[in-house]
């Protein structure tokens, strides 16, 4: 008889958990920038999921794009004027929010992959896109001026990248010693070529496939100028076209 309460304590326990499910819908915030980087971990569902992206350097066309690379992420939204954030107190991502009945049941930080040890420790040597090979060393005996840059220039993330280009090319006319570093970040070297063509860049460029040269100069912003002595020394480093 005790046997038989207790299954059925456990059923009418399963009974509710699995209706609580079925009710709840959890809403998974996340950076689309940060998943081309570093993705995350997505545990069971607590319910109908929904993927929200913040209303923070994003455009539609960005997000079609994303959901085409990551097909997992389907019918990700964009929270307009962050109000879902706002509403559910959410200041960082990715985090989830559990909500049954107009109640939050759940609210918890999820944890992002860390990089892969290939793609942060492989060596791969550099070259540019005409196959001219480079290294890290002695990249400032041969240029004097490296342009870091972003490949999907234009683009609301990246505001006067279009004039900052076409800086660097007047620059590169009367200085051939410049060199133009691509952003390996959530695109390919294609991406690369593309930009190439596309601002009819006649100079060198490098697809920095692994971060060597962003993390050997330190870049944290696009477009940015980095002028180098023959020494290697750093003269000037800055978002303005040095003189």
């Amino acid at each position: 008889m005790y046997i038989q309460v207790k299954l059925g304590l456990i059923f009418a326990l399963l009974m509710v958990t699995c209706k609580a499910h079925a009710t709840a819908t959890e809403y998974v915030f996340i950076n689309i920038w940060d998943e081309y980087y570093q993705s995350t971990q997505l545990p069971q569902p607590l319910g109908e999921r929904i993927f929200i992206q913040p209303d923070i350097n994003i455009d539609e066309p960005s997000l079609t794009q994303f959901v085409t690379a990551n097909p997992s992420f389907q019918g990700i939204h964009i929270d307009h004027n962050n109000q879902l954030m706002f509403k559910f107190q959410v200041r960082k991502t990715p985090t989830r929010v559990v909500v049954n009945e107009g109640r939050v049941i759940l609210k918890e930080a999820l944890i992002s992959s860390e990089p892969s040890e290939v793609t942060s420790n492989t060596k791969v040597p550099l070259q540019t896109l005409s196959g001219r090979r480079l290294s890290k060393a002695w990249i400032h005996q041969q240029y004097q001026v490296l342009f870091f840059s972003d490949s999907l220039c234009p683009f609301q993330h990246i505001p006067d990248c279009e004039k900052r280009i076409e800086q660097n090319n007047q620059l590169a006319q009367y200085n051939k010693n410049v060199l133009t570093v691509i952003k390996p970040f959530y695109v390919d070297k294609q991406s690369a070529l593309n930009y190439q063509q596309r601002f009819e860049v006649k100079h060198d460029i490098v697809f920095d496939t692994h971060n060597q040269l962003f993390e050997q100069y330190q870049i944290s912003e696009l477009p940015y100028w980095v002028l180098l002595d023959n020494k290697g020394n750093t003269l000037y480093r800055g978002t303005n076209v040095p003189q």
